[in-house]
């Protein structure tokens, strides 16, 4: 598809800076070398608090240094990426800040780059999900996230669920938005299997949409290997009381639309995706329990 392949070549063009910004540059590779100093000696903070080290504050630099600038290529209409914009896409910021929080060192460190993240991907351009660098944490960060929960699904350690479920809705938002970005989290994983890397091209979205149709031809269900991590995330917050349940049902709701989306039929992923919602996601199991559930509490007698 021309989609991704126009936001590529827009996004991935040199651009001169602007006045102001090579000292936008100067303090985020200042602060970014001070985070980095933290990923890679984990060792000097094991156990110490997150709010005694100096993570949040250059974190919180950092990512107001991306949304300023992307703010202002938006209000010049320039689609060219900015100097920090750049810098981030190029070196491995993203991936590097996931590795942190999946071990959660210092204490914390999880809840501060989740947030950060959610703070940038709400802020920022719809396009940016479409760059392998920004996606593949993303989708990393989904994979671990809750796998050291024990079986009543609360964390032996902090719970940093509500920032979680805070960018589980900023993404939603962004492919409510757009739903060509649905392709990038929604996954056939015999597609993935044939690929080495993760790379949503427009040549590779092509191809699985080619075998999402072979797949239908061939009768295929749901249960043929489809991978929706957000949504099954969602799932796991909906019954939850408070903002963090009104948050995941929201979130849920922006996916549920695109099933029936006409962009999404044009291109046969909307069928994809109700196969995955009716029969491989345990959807209609939850929704059935919670009705239940909330039935069971109504008054017997309307006296």
């Amino acid at each position: 598809m021309e989609y991704f392949a126009k936001f590529t070549r827009h996004i991935g063009t040199p651009r001169r800076s602007p006045p102001g910004g090579t000292s936008q540059l100067a303090q985020f590779e200042k602060a970014w070398k001070i985070v980095q100093s933290i990923c890679y000696y984990q060792s000097k903070w094991r156990g110490m608090c997150v709010e005694k080290t100096p993570l949040s504050e250059n974190l919180d630099v950092m990512f107001d240094l991306l949304v300023k600038e992307d703010i202002q290529q938006a209000g010049s209409d320039d689609w060219t990426t900015g100097a920090c914009m750049e810098y981030l896409l190029g070196n491995g910021v993203l991936e590097a800040l996931v590795g942190l929080a999946e071990t959660d060192q210092p204490v914390g460190a999880r809840g501060v780059v989740i947030s950060n993240l959610s703070t940038f991907i709400s802020l920022t351009d719809d396009k940016l999900l479409v760059q392998k660098a920004v996606h593949n944490p993303l989708l990393e960060l989904l994979h671990w996230y809750g796998s050291g929960e024990t079986e009543d699904g609360s964390s032996p350690g902090p719970s940093y669920d509500e920032c979680f479920v805070d960018l589980l809705y900023a993404i939603c938002s962004k492919i409510r938005g757009d739903p060509m970005l649905l392709n990038i989290f929604f996954q056939d994983r015999k597609w993935l299997k044939s690929v080495e890397q993760r790379s949503f091209s427009s040549d590779s979205i092509a191809a699985m949409m080619r075998s999402i149709e072979s797949l239908r031809s061939e009768g295929g269900t749901a249960t043929s290997g489809f991978e929706f991590l957000l949504f099954s995330h969602l799932l796991r917050f909906v019954h939850r009381d408070g903002e963090v349940g009104d948050t995941a049902r929201t979130s849920l709701l922006f996916l549920l639309e695109l099933a029936t989306t006409e962009i999404m039929a044009s291109t046969g992923g909307n069928t994809a995706l109700e196969m995955f919602i009716l029969e491989d996601s345990g959807f209609s199991a939850i929704l059935s329990a919670t009705l239940g559930a909330m039935y069971s509490q109504l008054p017997r007698s309307l006296r």
